[in-house]
């Protein structure tokens, strides 16, 4: 596998595993006070750490939209270390004259990776935009992180849809996004809902009773000396597949096709057989396919306008990503009642997308949006807040009822554009009364109707809740004692998870027990373990196998910790933070 290296390499390897975990305290509750969606301030690395007592193992998709370190928006690099490399970069402005901008880059992706991998579910999938300035060492990264056996895709969006002409080689109209798998053999993409413009392609020309279909290629490049020979089409025409090709089907698969009436030689019975596939065969849906076009997904400009119109032209963001982007990860990668991460939130796109998300199919999503800079609390939070309860509006709101874009033979047939008119005079009279006006547009061969409100007071919100929350105290104070302000919840929490690598369930639980993992219970006593708590232990844990004492001193001998199968960890110096 290619190797990349860099400089300041060695010094992040590693670096996500001395990271200190801290507490996260919740300070407001906006809408249902029973969500688990939180907004993090802080800073993302520490942040993702304090989440793994969380969270770990149980994120369904991540999505990322990293700086793109072009060099024209300066970010900082202040990820402390004591390597002298390190720290000679610290709170230094990476602008484009810095020659080791893309060194400082990876050493700041490189440990956030790493601690994403591990807050995903075995099935998780992991989607970071990018450009073309990193995206290649991005790949690598990965690549080594995820493993190159897990990457899936690497989609090309077209977030543009104007070329600029003042541009000194290219108007690059595209950004990316990578895809991975924490592991492959568990991960599944769903497929996307058949739209009017792939059903239109069916037909029906023979009249079969089982409906319309489309004629697919019956050859195959994999070529397989039994599969090359000659097909006799009804007209008696003997046909061989092309050089270098076969069928793909056995004589015997082909004679049951054909007497199935699967296979299509043509309307006069002489053409090269294809295969028939039926549209009732495949309403499961449609298979992604890698480029996006900005009239599916959005692009940049309807994104800024999204957040313009909701946080009054607040937003301090270039190129932010719109709602049907990300909507589009989340139908391709989640299911109903899966947890998804965002670790760079900026304006709360991510979070905007899930609550629109579980508005259209009823789910129960959650979010997890992590901001580092000062604005987490003013435009994140504040934009998420907005489409959760409304805001004061005024202009015009567009949703769109309908739209098909029609093949140049579909227009020139005046039974299709019937068909199709009907099904737009419908929709505008079923939907005439919700909307102020109705309009419909005919542009690039893209058929669509909107439905316009005029709003001049507000705009209603779409429900929904989360939790605004920062990052507070470490687990270890500075004498390398158990920090004083930490409650038992929270020390609970962090023993459970160093313990077993797994977020600790969510009942409630009263100290000093901990939780239970398989054969162990786990119990924290802050003071000594004494005698008669050995008693109550055993009394509580009448079938065990191991059992683990978490506290400062105990009085009960060795011999019978030993003979009770009891571990004493010693606190702090067994409180692990790492």
């Amino acid at each position: 596998m290619p190797y990349i290296d860099w400089m300041g390499k060695e010094d992040v390897q590693n670096h996500h595993k001395n990271i200190t975990y801290k507490t996260i305290e919740c300070k407001e509750e906006i809408g249902d006070k029973d969500s688990e969606n939180m907004i993090i301030k802080g800073d993302n690395l520490l942040a993702l750490k304090s989440l793994l007592p969380y969270y770990a193992s149980s994120v369904k998709m991540i999505y990322i939209d990293p700086p793109y370190n072009t060099g024209n928006t300066s970010w900082v690099y202040n990820d402390n270390m004591d390597s002298p490399l390190i720290k000679k970069w610290l709170n230094d402005t990476v602008n484009a004259d810095d020659l080791s901008r893309s060194d400082k880059w990876l050493c700041m992706m490189y440990p956030r990776l790493k601690l994403l991998r591990e807050l995903l579910k075995d099935d998780g999938v992991i989607f970071i935009s990018i450009d073309d300035a990193e995206v290649a060492h991005l790949r690598m990264i990965c690549d080594e992180i995820f493993g190159s056996e897990n990457f899936i895709t690497e989609v090309i969006w077209e977030r543009a849809f104007a070329p600029k002409n003042d541009a000194k080689y290219f108007s690059v109209s595209h950004d990316y996004i990578l895809v991975y798998a924490k592991k492959i053999d568990k991960c599944k993409i769903n497929r996307l809902a058949r739209t009017e413009e792939a059903n239109s392609r069916y037909k029906n020309l023979d009249n079969d009773p089982r409906g319309i279909w489309i004629s697919d290629n019956l050859t195959v490049k994999t070529y397989s000396e039994k599969y090359d020979y000659p097909i006799e089409t009804p007209s008696g025409k003997l046909i061989n597949p092309s050089i270098g090709l076969c069928w793909r089907v056995s004589q015997e698969k082909l004679k049951e096709l054909v007497d199935d009436n699967r296979i299509w030689f043509g309307k006069e019975g002489s053409n090269v057989p294809r295969l028939k596939r039926f549209l009732s065969d495949v309403q499961d849906g449609m298979v992604p396919i890698s480029l996006w076009k900005h009239g599916e997904v959005g692009h940049n400009q309807e994104a800024k306008q999204e957040s313009n119109k909701i946080l009054f032209d607040k937003t301090l963001f270039e190129t932010p990503k719109p709602v049907r982007l990300i909507q589009r990860i989340l139908q391709l990668s989640t299911s109903k009642d899966d947890i998804i991460l965002d670790s760079f939130a900026g304006s709360g796109t991510t979070a905007h997308a899930v609550l629109e998300q579980n508005k259209e199919d009823g789910g129960n999503r959650k979010f997890i949006l992590i901001e580092t800079l000062d604005y987490a609390k003013d435009i994140t939070a504040e934009r998420v807040k907005r489409v959760i309860q409304g805001y004061d509006f005024t202009g015009k709101d567009k949703t769109t009822l309908y739209e098909n874009k029609l093949t140049t033979t579909q227009i020139l047939k005046p039974e299709t554009m019937e068909k199709v008119s009907k099904e737009v005079s419908k929709i505008v009279e079923d939907e005439k009364l919700n909307y102020t006006k109705i309009e419909k547009t005919f542009k690039d061969n893209i058929l669509k109707v909107e439905g316009i409100k005029n709003i001049k007071s507000f705009k209603d919100g779409i429900g929904g809740g989360f939790k605004y929350c920062e990052l507070s105290y470490d687990i270890f104070d500075e004498f390398g004692e158990l920090n004083a302000n930490l409650s038992f919840e929270q020390i609970a929490k962090h023993i459970y998870f160093v313990e077993f690598k797994k977020p600790i369930d969510k009942r409630e639980r009263e100290a000093p027990f901990v939780g239970s993992f398989k054969d162990t219970h786990i119990y924290f006593y802050e003071n000594k373990f004494l005698n008669k708590d050995l008693t109550q232990v055993l009394k509580r844990d009448k079938v065990y196998k191991n059992i683990i004492i978490y506290t400062t001193k105990t009085t009960v001998s060795d011999d019978i910790l030993k003979e009770k199968n009891i571990i004493i960890r010693y606190i702090p110096y067994d409180i692990k933070d790492n």
